[in-house]
């Protein structure tokens, strides 16, 4: 994936949390719709059928032989009754059957046909229980919607009889029902969404705040472990302690894995080292010089280093560096290496190739990195026209810097074969007189300096 459209873990959590909470959201709002309306169609037909046997009630009470135009005037009356906002549905018409099917009064006039007692009908009546004659959830939903829509009750009724022997059924108008749910349904569910849309924020944010504390942070550890590992720092470990989940065994598999690369590490640049002290004995034994010149160097150098206040690690690497850093020469032809007189220019050239054969020889000690520095660039100037790269000022390694100003020391104060070394004296005129002219770093030269001079008296 290109670096532009790159994903950290925590915005793919977060928008797959934030997914599952719109989801959510939706589903809520459609459930607690579908949840509203049947609660309220759940009320009309209980009111309805307390309606029914209120009416029930009266027509129970009325004498055995009572004329169908008294128990039409009853029905009637039930009929016409005011509503006045208590009742959620119209009753359209009301009527009265035996329980042969005969009707035996109706609010509408006219000539009827018996019920068939083997349905519905007849069922009310031997079990005693009400019915309604049609799906009360899906009532409001189908047919024309410019229609009003209705429902039939029946409820079970008892006639100058200590038994069921009659129904009374309505058929009940609901357009009122449906105008109460279509103005309660969009402020019920702003409610809901409302709601649920708070409570998905606070969940979105608990599950972000979760995620980073439980996951992200460690895993963000364990890249910056990786990322210093991988670059060279033998040291680089996940902090304890670690949590007690798979992140925490995570972690000390990280631990166990980069100490058994270490150890790893550890031999190979151990042999490898081993490796160099022996070519610096074969150096010895080609250039006698060399080698005294490089203990002197790495004596001086360790000595600088510590008036600078370098750790005991810093120091230890200085040493080993410093007694190292010529250790190129063995490429250099003994005629040239040797010769007892000053170079000629092709010769210097030849000679000062020796930094880069130092450095192409340490390259393998990856971790040990400021080895590599001091063979490179000890021959590097503060104002950039050392070689063999052209290093100016802080870009020059500080222990590179350090071997510089004791390489050059040694150089004027030591012997050659082809001439003694100068007094201190001198040299430490020379310092003073060239200190600032672009070769060595300048507070640097003065530490030496003011050094050389409590450690050494000239004579």
């Amino acid at each position: 994936m290109p670096r532009s459209l790159r994903l950290t873990l925590t915005p793919k959590i977060l928008l797959l949390a934030l997914a599952g909470f719109v989801v959510t959201i939706v589903l809520v709002a459609l459930a607690s719709e579908d949840t509203l309306e049947e609660a309220m169609l759940d009320q009309v037909y209980k009111q309805a059928q307390s309606y029914l046997q209120g009416i029930a009630l009266n027509l129970e009470t009325m004498p055995a032989d009572a004329t169908p135009e008294q128990y039409r005037a009853v029905l009637l009356k039930s009929l016409s009754m005011e509503k006045e906002g208590v009742l959620q549905f119209s009753p359209v018409e009301i009527y009265l059957y035996s329980a042969t099917g005969q009707i035996l009064a109706h609010t509408e006039p006219g000539v009827y046909l018996d019920k068939p007692m083997d349905g519905i009908y007849g069922k009310v009546i031997r079990d005693g229980k009400p019915s309604a004659s049609k799906d009360l959830t899906s009532i409001l939903e189908k047919g024309d919607p410019s229609a009003h829509p209705t429902i039939d009750i029946i409820v079970p009724i008892r006639l100058a009889s200590d038994r069921y022997n009659a129904g009374l059924e309505a058929e009940l108008d609901l357009e009122e029902l449906r105008h109460i749910i279509s103005v309660n349904d969009n402020t019920y569910e702003k409610r809901i969404l409302l709601l649920t849309t708070g409570c998905g924020i606070l969940l979105f944010l608990f599950v972000w705040w979760l995620v980073h504390r439980l996951v992200i942070r460690h895993v963000l550890t364990f890249a910056k472990a990786a990322h210093a590992f991988g670059s060279g720092d033998p040291r680089a470990r996940i902090a304890l302690p670690l949590p007690n989940d798979e992140i925490g065994d995570l972690g000390h598999t990280f631990n166990t894995m980069a100490d058994a690369i270490g150890r790893l590490l550890d031999a190979q640049e151990e042999d490898y080292l081993q490796t160099l002290r022996v070519l610096g004995k074969a150096l010895s034994a080609k250039d006698a010089y060399t080698q005294s010149h490089s203990a002197r160097v790495a004596r001086y150098a360790v000595m600088l280093g510590r008036h600078l206040g370098l750790d005991e690690e810093k120091l230890a690497v200085l040493h080993k560096g410093a007694l190292m850093h010529d250790l190129g020469k063995i490429g250099i032809p003994d005629a040239i290496l040797n010769k007892p007189g000053p170079l000629t220019n092709e010769e210097y050239a030849v000679m000062r190739t020796h930094a880069s054969l130092t450095a192409t020889i340490m390259r393998p000690l990856h971790r040990l990195h400021d080895f590599l520095d001091i063979a490179a660039w000890h021959h590097e100037h503060w104002d950039g026209t050392g070689y063999p790269d052209g290093l100016a000022g802080e870009r020059i390694p500080l222990l590179a810097r350090i071997v510089s100003i004791a390489d050059t020391w040694d150089a004027m104060t030591g012997d050659r074969v082809y001439r003694k070394g100068m007094p201190v004296a001198k040299a430490l005129g020379i310092l003073e007189t060239e200190w600032n002219r672009g070769q060595w770093d300048p507070e640097l030269v003065k530490k030496f300096i003011h050094m050389i001079r409590e450690t050494e008296s000239p004579p």
